[in-house]
C-alpha cells in the first residue's frame, strides 16, 4: 500500500507538471503570481507564459523526438499513466491540467502553503484567465454538476468579501470521506486550493499588499541571485522554489498522524545539526533559448553563520580542473570539484549524533575511539591517519558495460591524496580486519574489495530517515545492502580510487595512452570550453554528460521490463521510492518498456550536456545546459 506522502506529493507537483504537456495557450499574466502567495508558501512553481513555454518545448530535440513516429505508443502510454497517476488533482484543486489548458491565458502558478502549526498543508492554484471568464464559469459549473452526480456537494461562501464556492468531493473509492475544494473567480484569475486557509490567505493579498512569498528572504535573494546571470532582454519561462525544512513539514502532515511525531522529530535533529541554515533553493529553467536545448540557474541560500554540521559544506572555489590521467575516453558523466574532506570529517559529529544517535550528544566521538581503541576493531586514527591525508579535488564518474543488464553501471570515485603511502596503510587498517573485504594484487597493485554477498536482496538505497519512504524494516539480523555491493579500493596516481565493481578498477588501472582518455573527447572539450564562457572559470564544481550514454542503461532496462531489478542508482532510488511492503519482494515495473524503439532512434535527439557550481557567500550558484546534438 503507497504511502499517503507519495499520492499527496503526486497530486501537489501533478498540476504543474502537466501543464508542459498540456496548456497551449496565449497572453501574459499582469502581475507575477508571486505576489498573491503568501510568505508560508513551502514550494512554488510558475511558468510565465505556457504558449511560449510549449513552443520553445517543441523546438528542442526532446521536443522532437516526442513527437516522433516511432516514439508515439510510448509517449501516449507514459502519458496515460501520468495522468492516472494524477488524477487525484481534481480532488486536490477540483481541476485537471486538461480543464486548465481550455482556460489559461497566461501565467500559470502552484503553490503548496503550510502555517507553522497547522494539521494541514494546502495546495493552491492561481490561473490567470483574461478574456475567458465564461469559459472558466462554465467549467465550474460542469464539475460541480459532476460531484452531485458522484454523491457529493456544494455550498457557497464568503471570504474576504469575495463569494468562494465551497466543494465537498464524493466519497472515495475504499468509502472513506471525500476532501473540500474551494474555488473562486476574481478578476482575471481562477483561483483554486485544497482548504480554506490557503485561499483566504491568497484572496487577502489580493485586497492588502504585503507578507507575501516576495517577501521571504530565501526566495527574494534566489530570484534576485539568477536574475543577475540573465542577458539582457532574457527573461525565465519558469521560476520555482522550495523551502526545504518548511516544505517537509508541510509533507509531514499528510503521512499517518501516528508516523508524523517522528518525522517531526527527524526534522528537529536536522536543524539541531545545523542544517537550518538551508533556507530556500531555486530559481529559473528556460527551453530553446541562449542557444541551448536547455538552460537552467539554481541557487542554494544559505547565508552564514554556518554552524555546527553546516561547517562541512566547504567547497573552495578553484581553477585547476585538469582531468586525471587514469579518467577512460568511454564514459556517460563526470562531475570534478573542491572538497575539503577535512573540514567535513571534523564537523560530522553534530548530525551523526542527531540522526545515528537518535539525539545523544558524543555517539560519534565514541565511534572514533572504538575504531582506534577496540582490540577487535581497526585500531586507526581515522582522522589523522587517513582523512588527513587527502587533498581537496574529488571526481566521479560513470560508464556502462554492454550488453546491458541490470548490473551493467559503474561508477568510480576518485579523491585526491598528498601521501599515497601514508593513505594506503591507512585503508589497509581499515579493511584489514573486516570481514566483508578481501585483499587482491593486481599487476602488483593491492586492492580491498568487498566480497560478493551469497544471497541477492532486491537492490535499494537505505534511506532512513527521509519522511514517507515506505521500507520495510530491517530485522536486528538483517544488513542493509551497501551502496556499492561490489566495492573496490586502492591507490593510484595520487588518488583514492572507490569503483562499483572490480573489474572496471582493473581497467582503470590498465589505461596506457592519452588517446584512451575523456581529455581527447570532443564533446567534453566543448563542454568544458562553454563552462569558462558561462561563468564557470573559477568554480567549485563542473560536470559534464553524454546523454545519449547517460541515459541508455535506464532505457534499456525499461525496454526489457527490468528496471524494478537494476542495480543503476536511478534504479536503486525508484525501488526505494516504489517498494512493496513485503520483504524481498520487486515492485511490477509501471512503463510498458515493449512499446519503446531501438534506442537509436533516441540516441540522435541527445547532445552533451554541463553543470558547474560557485561557492559564494551565501550559498551556491549552480547553473547548466545541454547542448544541441551534432
Amino acid at each position: 500500500m503507497k504511502t499517503m506522502y507519495a499520492n499527496s506529493l503526486s497530486r501537489m507537483v501533478g498540476l504543474a507538471a502537466l501543464v508542459v504537456l498540456e496548456l497551449a495557450a496565449t497572453g501574459w499574466a499582469s502581475t507575477p503570481l508571486e505576489s498573491l502567495f503568501p510568505s508560508t508558501t513551502r514550494g512554488f512553481l510558475a511558468v510565465r507564459n505556457v504558449q511560449e513555454l510549449r513552443e520553445h518545448f517543441e523546438k528542442t530535440q526532446i521536443g522532437q523526438l516526442l513527437k516522433d513516429p516511432a516514439l508515439q505508443p510510448f509517449v501516449e502510454d507514459l502519458r496515460q499513466q501520468i495522468q492516472e497517476r494524477l488524477s487525484g488533482s481534481r480532488e486536490q484543486l477540483g481541476i485537471t491540467a486538461e480543464d486548465v489548458a481550455q482556460i489559461a491565458t497566461g501565467e500559470v502558478a502552484v503553490g503548496v502553503i503550510h502555517k507553522e502549526g497547522e494539521e494541514e498543508a494546502g495546495l493552491a492554484a492561481v490561473i490567470t484567465i483574461t478574456g475567458e471568464r465564461q469559459k472558466a464559469q462554465d467549467l465550474i459549473n460542469r464539475i460541480v454538476d459532476d460531484v452531485k452526480k458522484r454523491g457529493g456537494s456544494t455550498e457557497k461562501i464568503t471570504i474576504r468579501g469575495e463569494e468562494v464556492l465551497a466543494i465537498t468531493m464524493p466519497k472515495r473509492p475504499d468509502g472513506t470521506t471525500g476532501g473540500k475544494v474551494f474555488c473562486c473567480l476574481q478578476n482575471d484569475l481562477l483561483i483554486t486550493a485544497s482548504n480554506q486557509a490557503a485561499i483566504e490567505s491568497i484572496l487577502t493579498l489580493q485586497k492588502q499588499k504585503g507578507n507575501s512569498l516576495t517577501e521571504v528572504k530565501g526566495f527574494s535573494a534566489i530570484m534576485d541571485r539568477c536574475r543577475r546571470d540573465l542577458p539582457d532582454g532574457e527573461e525565465p519561462q519558469i521560476r520555482w522554489f522550495v523551502d526545504p525544512f518548511g516544505y517537509a513539514e508541510a509533507i509531514r502532515t499528510t503521512i499517518p498522524p501516528e508516523r508524523r511525531k517522528q518525522r517531526r522529530l527527524q526534522l528537529e535533529r536536522l536543524k539541531a545539526a545545523g542544517f537550518s541554515v538551508f533556507q530556500g533553493i531555486g530559481g529559473f529553467l528556460s527551453f530553446s533559448t541562449e542557444g541551448f536545448e536547455l538552460i537552467h540557474r539554481t541557487f542554494v541560500y544559505a547565508p552564514p553563520p554556518r554552524e555546527k554540521s553546516a561547517k562541512m559544506f566547504d567547497f573552495p572555489n578553484g581553477e585547476a580542473f585538469q582531468v586525471p590521467k587514469f579518467i577512460p575516453r568511454d564514459l556517460a558523466t563526470i562531475g570534478m570539484g573542491y572538497c575539503n574532506l577535512l573540514t567535513g570529517f571534523d564537523n560530522i559529529g553534530p548530525v551523526f549524533d542527531q540522526v545515528i544517535g537518535e539525539g545523544e550528544e558524543g555517539v560519534w566521538d565514541e565511534v572514533l575511539a572504538g575504531l582506534k581503541d577496540d582490540p577487535q576493531g581497526p585500531q586507526i586514527d581515522l582522522r589523522n591517519e587517513l582523512f588527513a591525508h587527502f587533498g581537496e579535488k574529488v571526481a566521479i564518474f560513470t560508464a556502462y558495460r554492454l550488453p546491458i543488464t541490470t548490473t551493467s553501471e559503474r561508477i568510480l570515485i576518485a579523491i585526491e591524496v598528498k601521501d599515497e603511502q601514508a593513505t594506503e596503510k591507512g585503508i589497509a587498517k581499515v579493511f584489514a580486519n573486516d570481514k566483508h573485504f578481501r585483499e587482491r594484487e593486481h599487476k602488483g597493485k593491492v586492492i580491498w574489495e568487498r566480497k560478493p554477498p551469497e544471497t541477492r536482496a532486491v537492490p535499494r538505497i537505505e534511506l532512513g530517515g527521509v519522511p514517507g519512504l515506505a521500507q520495510p524494516e530491517p530485522s536486528d539480523s538483517e544488513e542493509t545492502e551497501p551502496l556499492f555491493p561490489n566495492t573496490s579500493v586502492t591507490v593510484h596516481q595520487g588518488y583514492l580510487l572507490i569503483a562499483s565493481h572490480f573489474d572496471y578498477l582493473t581497467e582503470i588501472l590498465g589505461l596506457q595512452s592519452e588517446r584512451e582518455t575523456i581529455v581527447r573527447n570532443p564533446d567534453f572539450l566543448e563542454v568544458m570550453e562553454t563552462i569558462e564562457k558561462l561563468g564557470g572559470k573559477k568554480a567549485c564544481w563542473r560536470g559534464f554528460s553524454l546523454t545519449d550514454e547517460e541515459y541508455r542503461p535506464t532505457y534499456e532496462l525499461i525496454r526489457q521490463g527490468k528496471m524494478p531489478e537494476s542495480e543503476t542508482m536511478l534504479g536503486r532510488i525508484l525501488n526505494t521510492i516504489f517498494a512493496p511492503p513485503e520483504k524481498g519482494a520487486v515492485r511490477k515495473q509501471r512503463i510498458d518498456g515493449s512499446k519503446l524503439p531501438d534506442y537509436e532512434v533516441v540516441r540522435r535527439h541527445l547532445g552533451p550536456a554541463g553543470v558547474f557550481a560557485v561557492t559564494e557567500n551565501d550559498g551556491w550558484f549552480i547553473k547548466g545546459f545541454t547542448l544541441p546534438k551534432k
